[in-house]
Parts: C-alpha cells; structure tokens; sequence
C-alpha cells in the first residue's frame, strides 16, 4: 500500500515537478539566451569599423557605377579619376572598370589595354545577382596579392554592359581588425573576417595568446547565415555576425566571463532545484500519509484480525496519534465485533440445541423402530403358516434396516451425511444374523471403500442395497457352502457403485418377485441405473449417480 502511495503522490505532484523543472529551464535558456545576445552586442560594437568600412566601399562603387562618365567608357580613358579616388582611400589596393565580357577597360594600377581578365567567382556572383557581390581572392589579377574584392554593374538603361570594381589587401583588414580592438574593450579576444566558404581570409595580430582559439573552417561554413549564430569553442566561446551576407563575415571568440563549471553549475542548479522541491514535497506527502493514514491503518488492521479471533485488543500507539475518523472507525470495528461474539455465541447455543434434538428425535425413531421390529418378529414366530412367518419376517428386517439408519444418525452425530459403507457393511451382518440357521453355510465377504451419502438418500440407498441382499440370500439360502461378496465404492465425482456376487454359478436359482420390484423402486427413487445377469439372478450391480445440490 505505501508503495502505491509513493507512486499516487509522485503522479499527482508530477505536473507541478514538470512545471517547476520547466520553469527552470526556461531560466537557464534565458540566461544562455541572454549571455548569446551580450556577446553577438560584442561582436557588432567590436566589427563597427570593418562593417563601415565595408559600407563605404560598396557606396564607393554604386556611386561609380551610376556616374555618366564610366557609363560610355569605350569614349575615353579614366585612370586619372580613378587614381584620385585610389588615394582617397588608402586600403585599396586596386579599382578597374571591365566591360562584361571580362575585358580591363580602365583601371589603377595600369594594364595592357583589353586585357582579359579570368571569370572569378565575384565576376559570376555579381552577374547572378546583377548587384553587389564581394569575395577572397588568393592573388588579385592588378595586385598580385590576397585581397578582398568587390564588384558593382554598371548599367545603360536597363543593360548592363560591365562592372566597376575594388580590391583591399588582406593585409589592411588585418591592420583593421588590430585598430578596432585597440580602439574596443575587446583586445583579449580573437578576431578574424571569413568568406561565404568559411575561410578565414584576415585576422587579428593583436589578441592575447591566451584567449580562446577561433572555431575551424567546417564549423564556421556550416553557421553561416543572416543572424549572429554561436559555438563552443575549446576554453570559451565564439559568434558569428555577417558584414555583407552571404559573402563576408566576422567571427570573434572570447574566453568565458566566469569559469565553465560554474555556467554548468548554473544550469544544473536551475534543473536540480526544481526536481529536488518535487522529491521533497513527495516526501512530505509521504511521512504525512505514512504517520496519518497507513500506520493508523495497519494497526486498524491487526485489531480487526485480533477481533476476528475473539480477542479484546487494547489501543496500540500508532492509533493514539491517529486522526479522529480512524479512532472512531476502531471503536466501532470494537463494538461491531463485541455484537458478533455475542451473536455468534447464541448462535452456537440454538445450534447445539437443534443437533441435541434431532438427535435426540432418531434416537426415538430408532427405539419405536425397534419396538416395531421386535412385535413383528414376535408376531413372526406365533404364525402357523410358513408364508405368512416369511412376509412378517421380511417386514421385520425392513423395520429393523430402517432403525439401523436412524441410529447411525444420532450415534455418529453427524446430521448431513452417513458413512454408506459402514451403514452398507452392517446391513449385511444384520440381515445375515436375522435369518439364522437358514444362512448358515453362506459367507459373507466384504470389500467396501470409503463412501459417504447424504441423511436424505441415506434411506432409499439403505433399502435398495438391503433388498439386494434380502434377495440374494432368499436366492442361495439352501445351496450348500457359498460366499456372498458385497462390493461397494464412491467415485471423486461422488457416483456411488456396489455390487453382489456370489461364488456359485446355478442357473436354477431365481430371485424372487418382490424383493427385484423393490431394489427397482427405490432405483428409480435414486435416479440410479440397475443391472443383472440373466444367468446368474442373484448377481446384481447398480450405479447411484452423484446427489444434486440445492443451487447447482
């Protein structure tokens, strides 16, 4: 039963444990959320130089690219304009003005007229967007060194018939990347600009040897995206915030602002406490029900079985300290059981008394049965006439069968059922004692089992074996020397069988009239099955099925 309890209570508590656990890590994903929110600040105050940087170029070139005169570039030569905006801008290293096909049409530094240009991935980029498009280069084809290049289409009306384009060294971004964390609180860190493809194409010379290392390529291309994204990194942690997406990006790491056992701590306390107050609170539940209801409850228990065996139980501690409804549950489990004793007590009085009478009304049965059987054999013996002697005497083994039935009742005690091969043994040695000298070279052989019958069929099964035998011996009294073999047993099902043989085989010998209409009478009475064999009448077997129960 506590079991069931524990279990009941941990059920019923479980969506408030589900709601605190939740709460808690609704706590933790807002302080993880909080901490990624702080750092993508970071990094976007710490890049604000780059992205500007970024920005001004690509304004650099949408101007030139919407300014009429590189819009009919085949009409002159503009390097001299380009030279002046290249030393405006001391980070690029280059600026050309191409036709679409690729050709160099203008630019600075100086190359062969028309020169071919290779068809780079900026190139294919800025033509599928037909816009801005940015990309790394290991060697720029005006520089000869890594740069960062840029591209804006020029357009006539609505045809594009080229593009103005930019390049800044590698080399000057990593000088930027060193000028804003000097000019940030973030010079500990690392930092770094990536392209599209995850690589890192500048980074930071000025950080601390000590800070955190920046995340590999893999890891960097597969978090790509329009939004900061943040990963763990060995010893802190880093973020990703886009410049130009999907082409440039920065990424930064940091060591953690407090140790990672604590940020595990954190997150396992805001878990740990809520599932600890549930067990707690299941607890409570538990030595509540446990000191209130289960130990009052066992004690009720074993006061009742103590009642049950008639034994007057005094309070036991557990029951002083029990709610009020269960001490009155105990004293009325008390005076309910003092009413049933008192109940049970007359009731095994009017018992008694009812079996001393019925007892005592077959053992007057018996008497008068006797007195019956003793005027008949009386009667017997003063007939003149031998057919006459013989029904009286008939008559006065019937009576005295019937007084032996009546006596087996009240001497065994039994008021239920008789024991049928007692009462089927000692018909057969009356019988035989009640004809004398006429039996006297017949003897009588028993193999009788363990049979029982009830007080009702007691009666009609006495008469049909006592009639069986009556006209057996009636069959075989003038034979000589013989056996009469009574057998007689009791299936598990409660279907009784006996039989009568005798050891002679004289088919001269006939049963007589009435004593066969009897053992048939009380067959029928029994709902049994007789049989006989016609060459031996005396033999004689019969089948007394089970008897019927009142309910089945």
């Amino acid at each position: 039963m506590r079991g069931r309890i524990a279990l009941l209570l941990a059920l019923a508590m479980l969506p408030a444990g589900a709601i605190a656990m939740q709460v808690g890590l609704n706590a933790a994903a807002a302080r993880q959320s909080a901490y990624e929110e702080s750092l993508g600040a970071r990094a976007l105050q710490s890049i604000a130089t780059e992205r500007r940087t970024i920005d001004e170029l690509r304004e650099l070139l949408r101007v030139l690219a919407t300014t009429p005169a590189l819009q009919q570039i085949a009409a002159g030569d503009c390097r001299d304009w380009l030279s002046e905006i290249k030393a405006r801008y001391s980070y690029i290293a280059a600026l050309s003005v191409s036709s679409d096909d690729g050709r160099i049409l203008c630019s600075v530094p100086e190359v062969v007229p028309n020169l071919q240009v290779p068809d780079t991935e900026v190139r294919r980029r800025g033509r599928a967007r037909d816009g801005f498009a940015m990309g790394y280069s290991e060697r720029g084809v005006l520089s000869g060194q890594p740069v960062l290049g840029a591209v804006e289409p020029i357009h006539d009306g609505s045809r594009r018939i080229g593009f103005v384009g930019a390049s800044i060294p590698t080399h000057e971004l990593s000088a930027l990347l060193d000028r804003s964390r000097g000019l940030s609180s973030e010079a500990a860190a690392r930092a770094a600009l990536v392209d599209g493809q995850g690589r890192i194409i500048a980074e930071a010379t000025s950080a601390d040897q000590n800070a955190p290392p920046l995340p590999a390529p893999a890891r960097i291309a597969r978090q790509l995206g329009s939004e900061p994204s943040f990963l763990s990194v060995e010893g802190g942690d880093a973020v990703i915030v886009p410049i130009y997406a999907p082409d440039l990006y920065a990424v930064m790491s940091w060591a953690p602002e407090q140790p990672a056992w604590r940020r595990a701590g954190g997150v396992v306390f805001s878990i740990a406490a809520p599932l600890l107050i549930w067990l707690l609170a299941i607890g409570a539940g538990w030595v509540a029900v446990e000191v209130f209801v289960a130990r009052p409850l066992s004690s009720l228990e074993a006061a009742a079985r103590g009642f049950a065996r008639g034994e007057d139980i005094a309070d036991p501690p557990a029951l002083l300290s029990a709610p009020a409804e269960i001490r009155s549950l105990r004293r009325t489990l008390a005076a309910m059981a003092k009413t049933l004793r008192g109940r049970e007590l007359r009731l095994v009085e009017a018992l008694a008394e009812e079996r001393a009478l019925l007892r005592e009304v077959h053992h007057r049965v018996k008497n008068n049965l006797q007195m019956v059987a003793s005027l008949l054999n009386i009667q017997a013996r003063a007939a003149s006439d031998e057919s006459e002697a013989w029904g009286l005497a008939r008559a006065h083994d019937r009576v005295q069968l019937l007084a032996l039935v009546h006596q087996r009742i009240y001497s065994s005690g039994e008021l239920r059922e008789l024991r049928v091969d007692d009462l089927a043994a000692e018909i057969a040695r009356q019988l035989l004692q009640s004809r004398g000298a006429a039996v006297k070279d017949l003897n009588l052989v028993l193999d009788v089992a363990p049979a029982r019958a009830g007080v009702d069929r007691a009666v009609p099964l006495a008469f049909l074996i006592g009639e069986s035998i009556s006209a057996a011996l009636d069959s075989l009294s003038e034979l000589g020397p013989v056996d009469l073999k009574l057998m007689l047993a009791q299936e598990e099902g409660g279907e009784t069988r006996f039989a009568i043989d005798s050891s002679i085989d004289d088919a001269r010998v006939h049963p007589s009239g009435p004593g066969s209409r009897l053992v048939d009478a009380f067959a029928r009475q029994l709902g049994a099955t007789v049989g006989r064999d016609a060459e031996r009448p005396y033999m004689l077997w019969a089948t007394v099925p089970p008897e019927v129960k009142s309910g089945d």
